[in-house]
């Protein structure tokens, strides 16, 4: 055979060849993989409450307490002199629905005092408090009782003064702060459905209490 002679290539071959060339063709065409999904919509959010059946309210001066749901708030950052004997700026006051039904006065009020110049010591001005209150109320002829207690409140510790007469109970919580002095007055009547709801609430209203001076 001469160089120059040409070998016929049968007809099967060449498909072949041809076919190969389209689908190389067709893989150069399609879009490559990046491995990057597309993105998703972000899962809707719900606002998370303080805790089932109580509000969160911000005041002035740092304090966030919760409270139960149906309190209701008078913002007033206002200065008096308190049933204490002491000029103090009440920052808020809170009012609970009326625990015996159609019964308005049967309804417990909080109120949130600061004082930012107490001026004495913590135990100087909780003995001070301590004995206004008991002139205030006359708890020895109203035959009162009074106690006081220690306890934490927000990381910082504070003096609980219980009292009661025929007519009135009370629980103020006198907190110390590097800023001052910060009271939650807690009063209501001497009932037993008043006293007994008052004592539970007060118990998660301190606890949820946190102080930012």
């Amino acid at each position: 055979m001469k160089p120059s002679d040409s070998i016929p290539v049968p007809a099967a071959v060449l498909f072949a060849v041809f076919l190969s060339a389209m689908l190389l063709a067709a893989g150069c065409t399609s879009q490559p993989a990046t491995g990057a999904s597309a993105p998703q919509p972000a899962a809707a959010t719900t606002p998370v409450p303080a805790s089932p059946g109580t509000y969160s309210a911000t005041l002035a001066h740092g304090v966030n307490l919760d409270l139960p749901a149906g309190w209701t708030e008078e913002d007033l950052n206002a200065a008096s002199l308190k049933d204490y004997n002491r000029s103090t700026l009440t920052l808020a006051r809170f009012t609970s629905p009326a625990t015996s039904p159609g019964d308005a006065a049967s309804a417990n009020v909080l109120t949130v005092d600061f004082d930012a110049a107490p001026g004495a010591g913590f135990e100087d001005y909780f003995n001070q408090a301590t004995l206004a209150v008991e002139k205030q109320y006359d708890t020895a002829e109203a035959h009162g009782i009074v106690k006081s207690s220690t306890l934490t409140v927000a990381g910082s510790k504070a003096y609980e003064l219980d009292f009661q007469t025929n007519d009135v109970k009370g629980s103020y919580i006198f907190v110390a702060a590097d800023n001052g002095m910060y009271i939650f007055a807690f009063k209501g009547e001497n009932r037993p459905v008043p006293v007994h709801t008052l004592e539970g609430e007060i118990t998660d209203i301190v606890g949820s209490v946190t102080l930012q001076p």
